[in-house]
């Protein structure tokens, strides 16, 4: 037999076996966001400027660090200082709460006197320039926090005589009413009747002035639920307009994903994640069930088809206490803390840093959660953790646009995929307060049998058993892992006897010609 023949006889037997039965996941559709407003690619970090670092103490006029509920003495300057260090830990954008001139005691941005004067307690708009394009210099972009909903409390503008049907009357908010959210005061802020045209047309020639004047690559809309959607799809579209690549972050502050899809209807290029932020604290408290983990990437479907990426994920944040709480964290609450970055920087979505998180920083409801930032002391380990986690992220495709799988969901354990083409990524939790072994099956990845690369562990040992994997994880672990083929299946066992076999059979036959030449 000529070896042609042989070899092609190796290929028949080898096509005419058994095929793998596998399923591919899904890729998330690459359409369903335009490449000027995709921001899946980025990591932000959430600056509260005030309480951030002093860079410049000449304008620190009353600050007074010893009071929760004033300024501090952080400004502009200090966050130029810090873009190293804020680039350094793997992000790749900066948002910084509100800058403009604000009613007294307004440290954090949220009462606006003067829409168009940069508050000097932070700097001025020069200042404001300067740090974007220093940030743009070193590759970060910046989101700029602005408050379209309402103005400080006894702002001239309330009795002055020139801004009349500038206001909605003071009411009460019913959150179960949209028309009462939309109309009536938060927390007693003067809101702003944006149904009003003359309203309208001041706050989206404000919104371009600040675009035009500081080059900032996106805003962060606070309130946003508070406001009309046809007023957000209109000062949107008037942005996109003029800045096609201009990114709107909107702040729904609800956990239902079926009532944030409306504004993303309305035109935002994505909504800040409140159901992964209930559901982290629901999973990694110290007796929780860390099955809620695999849920809100899937229950994310809820926004809309192909929008579940159009969200920006976080552990903590101004609003809301901080992680690990108000005390000093233990050796528990750094653990727990640590499996909610691995969680932050593994799922679908934009993730959101807030500033401190990185260094352990501990603190309780507003205004605990905005203390200072500690430039000395914190938690180097978490630090360097959190680095390691953000730049994995930076350098896998998967963990950015991947699919979600779940693989595995129940109280103690959860396990789930990033999978992008061939790319397969695994993120695996302990959390239990002992060792234990996580089962993750192969089967909803396409795969009989594979070799696992280890990207992020506390500690893992793995082996394959039958069509999964047994993933063995200290208490409060987890595993970041990426899959492969096992070197087997390049050339499965009776793939190779049956080629041994022809070959033999080959050389016989050629030495008995031979013998009869």
């Amino acid at each position: 037999m000529p070896l042609r023949a042989v070899a092609a006889l190796a290929v028949l037997l080898a096509t005419a076996a058994p095929a793998q039965s596998a399923t591919r996941v899904a890729i998330s559709a690459e359409t369903r966001l335009t490449a000027a407003a995709d921001w899946r690619d980025e990591a932000i970090y959430m600056v509260m400027t005030d309480r951030f670092r002093n860079g410049d103490p000449s304008n620190d006029r009353d600050a007074d660090p010893a009071r929760a509920d004033w300024w501090h003495g952080g400004d502009l300057q200090g966050v130029i200082d810090e873009l190293e260090y804020i680039k350094g830990l793997g992000m790749t954008a900066i948002w910084i709460t509100p800058v403009t001139a604000q009613m007294p005691g307004g440290y954090h941005g949220y009462w606006t006197s003067d829409f168009y004067a940069v508050d000097p307690h932070l700097g001025d708009l020069s200042k404001l320039r300067e740090l974007v394009t220093r940030a743009h210099a070193v590759g970060l972009k910046i989101v700029l926090d602005v408050v379209l909903n309402h103005v400080g409390q006894r702002h001239p503008w309330l009795t002055d005589g020139q801004h009349a049907g500038w206001f909605h009357e003071d009411c009460p908010i019913n959150f179960a009413d949209q028309g009462s959210v939309e109309r009536c005061w938060l927390a007693g802020l003067p809101d702003l009747n944006t149904e009003n045209p003359i309203v309208r047309a001041y706050l989206k020639d404000w919104a371009l002035w600040l675009v035009a004047e500081t080059d900032v690559d996106g805003f962060r809309i606070d309130a946003a639920r508070h406001l009309p959607k046809d007023f957000i799809a209109e000062l949107v579209g008037t942005l996109k307009a003029r800045h096609p690549r201009f990114w709107v972050l909107g702040e729904i502050f609800s956990s239902g994903y079926r009532y944030q899809s409306a504004y993303l209807g309305a035109g935002l290029d994505a909504v800040t994640d409140f159901q992964t932020y209930e559901s982290l604290g629901i999973g990694l408290a110290r007796s929780g069930n860390i099955s809620q983990l695999t849920l809100p990437p899937g229950l994310a479907a809820d926004l809309g088809p192909g929008l579940e990426d159009m969200r920006a994920t976080f552990i903590d944040n101004h609003d809301v206490a901080r992680f690990v709480g108000a005390d000093p964290p233990d050796a528990d609450a750094r653990a727990r803390l640590a499996q909610a970055l691995a969680y932050l920087f593994t799922v679908p979505g934009t993730p959101v840093l807030y500033y401190g998180t990185e260094i352990a920083l501990a603190g309780g409801r507003d205004p605990d959660d905005r203390r200072s930032m500690p430039w000395t002391g914190g938690d180097a380990a978490t630090r360097d953790l959190l680095q390691r986690l953000a730049l994995l992220r930076r350098d896998t495709p998967a963990l950015r646009r991947g699919s979600f799988v779940e693989l595995v969901s129940e109280g103690s354990s959860a396990a789930y995929a990033r999978v992008l083409g061939d790319d397969r990524i695994v993120v695996a939790f302990n959390a239990d307060q002992t060792a234990r072994t996580v089962q993750v099956p192969l089967g909803p990845l396409g795969l009989m049998s594979a070799v696992a690369e280890p990207l992020a562990v506390t500690a893992a040992g793995v082996r394959a058993v039958g069509d999964g994997l047994e993933i063995g994880l200290p208490a409060r672990g987890y595993a970041v892992l990426r899959l492969g083929p096992t070197p087997a299946a390049a050339a499965p066992p009776w793939a190779l006897i049956a080629i041994a076999a022809l070959v033999a059979i080959s050389l016989l036959l050629a030495r008995s010609r031979l013998r009869r030449g």
